[in-house]
């Protein structure tokens, strides 16, 4: 097995370092950002839908109930069957 020697190079100054983490925050921030916003994005779409069917659910429902009271007893006696 070799063994190797490392170089030794000029000693990095503070600021070197205060850069790379300030680096390495705004990209995990930036991204924990992006993905918040995706995840609001996507909710909102989500929200949308649902509020799209559940009132056309509501329109069908109230549509069998108008065609129910305008077929008379016999709508309502096929209600009571069920």
């Amino acid at each position: 097995m070799e063994v190797h020697a490392h170089s030794h190079t000029a000693r990095k100054k503070w600021t070197h370092y205060f850069w790379e983490f300030l680096m390495l925050f705004l990209a995990v921030f930036c991204g924990f950002m992006a993905e918040n916003q995706r995840e609001h994005m996507i909710e909102h779409q989500r929200e949308k839908n649902l509020s799209v069917h559940l009132s056309a659910t509501f329109r069908l429902i109230q549509h069998g109930w108008v065609q129910l009271y305008i077929s008379g007893m016999n709508g309502w006696s096929c209600l009571t069957r069920l």
